[in-house]
């Protein structure tokens, strides 16, 4: 990927559901940023809706680390690999900078039966595909199990894996639970992330040289 040296501000956003019209309007809101990063649930069950979302973030000259969530269909990868404007990272490694950027979409199982959720077995296997870097970002569907993960019911629905994994990652950006925005700080080095969902107008501003966030509502 290109390197965007001295510059890394971060635009990240969560959940969008098709709500084009919200994302776009986010976007209008914040536009001196460096990247986009998505973290799943950009469609409300239809794959095609994508194309929306590229056609969006190309209209603002944006480019996007994505990975796809639970409520988007396993063909929702192949849309995001053929897009213009967004950089597919589920189970893979990017380096930009100084920052190894790994990603991991879907969800651990639900209530819901959604497309897109996996066994741990799974999840552990994407995970074996990341290259680690001196400093590590991860952009996970899923919330850390009991970190920012408490749903309105008072269950905590993050994902085990995620939690086992977490030491490895210097900030964690993820989503999944909607009710549940926020910031979780371990110490100065160790940071999840989740901005809340972009179809409720939630997002979150981060800088990544400085580790300054905002989490912000239009």
């Amino acid at each position: 990927m290109e390197q965007n040296h001295n510059k890394m501000r971060l635009l990240i956003t969560s959940d969008v559901h098709s709500s084009f019209r919200r994302f776009e309007r986010i976007l209008d809101n914040e536009s001196n940023v460096d990247y986009v990063v998505i973290t799943g649930d950009l469609t409300d069950f239809v794959a095609s809706h994508i194309q929306r979302i590229d056609k969006i973030l190309n209209s603002k000259k944006l480019k996007a680390l994505v990975v796809h969530g639970n409520c988007d269909p396993p063909e929702s990868i192949d849309y995001i690999e053929k897009s213009s404007s967004m950089v597919n990272l589920h189970a893979k490694s990017v380096e930009i900078d100084d920052y190894a950027f790994h990603g991991l979409g879907g969800s651990n199982y639900t209530p819901f039966f959604t497309p897109s959720e996996y066994s741990d077995d799974e999840m552990r296997s994407f995970i074996n595909n990341f290259e680690y870097g001196e400093k590590n970002v991860l952009i996970s569907h899923c919330p850390p199990l009991g970190i920012l993960d408490l749903t309105y019911s008072g269950i905590h629905a993050g994902c085990a894996v995620v939690r086992e994994i977490m030491h490895n990652f210097d900030v964690i950006f993820c989503g999944h639970i909607h009710e549940s925005p926020g910031i979780y700080v371990k110490d100065k080095s160790n940071i999840v992330l989740n901005p809340g969902s972009a179809s409720s107008g939630r997002y979150a501003l981060f800088d990544l040289n400085s580790f300054d966030c905002k989490l912000k509502k239009i």
